[in-house]
């Protein structure tokens, strides 16, 4: 991710995240994890916490990426639509990977209970805006026959807790939470080291050489010999996985947190868990304190636009005018990782070499039960990744990034096309409507109001 001049809001809240060395000699271990995201860092958790000498080299910081600078959403599911899973992989098949998630956020939520300055909040909502109640209550009913607690709210209930006509209806996913994702990342990092692992920050892999039965891992400085490897880049992978890096379209999300805005903000949104709505790359917020943080704006376009402050400030207006001509306090922009087929790529890649990258728009629960698959896998033969074989690399380079690009395009425009097709049936229908019809008026209805004094 990549920051505005003036930080991020995470930043000001954040707990203490100790300065870690880089490798700078040669060491031998069981296995090396390389990215020290969300999914690198769940993995060599469940593998310390086995009694497994595993070590994590990070390009950056711990928390600096994607994983420490996102809107904070823990809900179960992947970016991909569950009827598209259903599609490709069957309704069981789908089932299963459902309830992946759903295991990752327990996960989650039991890891955040034990962590300073996480604060997880109850709740998760996904507001519908061009489709209405029936394409919600299909959803609810496909959640709810996977096992997970989902509620359908129709427009007046969806009103009463978000002031905008843009929402005609709502999933309730009570399961779902959110929380600051930088202290998560932080608390995640420092269990590894307490479980026994060792990270190693700015040390970018330069290097591997993957095919013998002891697979060597180079930085600048440094060298890792190890029997087992999982890659657990992603947007920012590196030269040394050109496959990988060949199938992950980088992908940039935007995020803005406003001042703090008192009454307005309680009269605009009585809601206190997280909120997007149902389109690909749509809006989605959360109340912080009295402040609104805000996200969207998904393009392949990873540089930061100009005025990001404005272009949040005008996204909120346009869902709730009341809250016209706020000031957005902290902006930025991130940029994640991304398959073509927006689904996690997990598994196998060869003899001791594992994969577990690309969870971008969904990836504070998929990747807690991704790591833990991963780990399962090497120390228990655990073949459950084989539930994502069907979403393996699949080569993007330049081509695939504009094709993502356009299907991007495509979506917006047609869920432009739609709420403006509604807008003009709505207003249709209120001019064609027959005029009210009042009931007779009675005697004192007739009698002329007394003079005002």
């Amino acid at each position: 991710m990549l920051s505005s001049a003036n930080g991020t809001f995470y930043e000001t809240g954040a707990v203490a995240r100790p300065p870690r060395p880089l490798l700078g000699a040669e060491l031998d271990c069981e296995i090396v994890v390389v990215g020290g995201g969300l999914a690198g860092l769940w993995t060599a958790l469940e593998l310390a916490r086995r009694g497994r000498d595993v070590v994590v080299v990070e390009a950056g910081r711990i928390g600096e990426g994607a994983c420490g600078r996102n809107a904070g959403f823990v809900s179960p599911g992947y970016a991909e639509d569950p009827a598209k899973i259903v599609a490709r992989v069957g309704e069981r098949h789908a089932r299963a990977l459902w309830r992946l998630s759903v295991e990752g956020v327990e996960a989650v939520r039991t890891a955040a209970a034990d962590m300073p300055g996480v604060d997880p909040v109850a709740g998760r909502l996904i507001a519908f805006r061009t489709a209405g109640e029936d394409a919600a209550a299909r959803l609810a009913e496909r959640v709810a026959r996977w096992g997970s607690l989902a509620e359908l709210w129709r427009g007046p209930e969806v009103r009463e807790v978000l002031a905008t006509a843009r929402y005609r209806a709502a999933l309730a996913l009570p399961e779902g939470f959110h929380l600051h994702p930088l202290n998560f990342v932080i608390g995640l990092a420092a269990a590894v080291e307490a479980a026994g692992g060792r990270i190693f920050e700015q040390s970018p892999v330069v290097h591997a050489d993957l095919d013998g039965v002891r697979k060597r891992i180079e930085t600048p400085q440094g060298r890792l010999r190890a029997h087992e490897v999982v890659v657990c880049g992603s947007a920012g992978v590196g030269r040394a996985f050109p496959v990988l890096a060949q199938s992950i379209v980088p992908v940039a999300t935007h995020i803005g947190v406003t001042a703090p805005l008192g009454d307005r903000l309680a009269a605009a949104i009585r809601y206190s868990g997280a909120v997007s709505d149902n389109r690909p790359g749509g809006d989605n917020f959360r109340v912080v304190g009295e402040r609104l943080l805000w996200g969207g704006r998904i393009t392949t376009r990873t540089r930061p636009p100009a005025q990001l402050h404005r272009l949040i400030a005008s996204d909120i207006a346009a869902v709730f005018p009341q809250l016209a001509g706020i000031e957005v306090a902290h902006a930025w922009s991130g940029v994640m990782g991304v398959a073509a087929h927006k689904m996690p790529q997990v598994g196998r890649l060869g003899p001791g070499l594992w994969l577990a990258s690309a969870f971008g728009d969904h990836g504070l629960a998929a990747t807690a039960s991704t790591g833990w698959l991963i780990a399962s896998a090497i120390l228990d033969g655990d073949d459950r990744w084989r539930l994502f074989i069907p979403f393996g690399l699949v080569p993007a380079g330049v081509l695939g990034r504009i094709t993502v690009q356009l299907g991007y395009w495509s979506m917006q425009l047609r869920d432009r096309r739609d709420e403006m097709l509604l807008r003009r049936a709505e207003q249709r229908e209120k001019a064609e409507a027959p005029p009210a019809i009042l009931p007779p008026a009675s005697a004192s209805d007739l009698v002329a109001p007394p003079p005002m004094a």
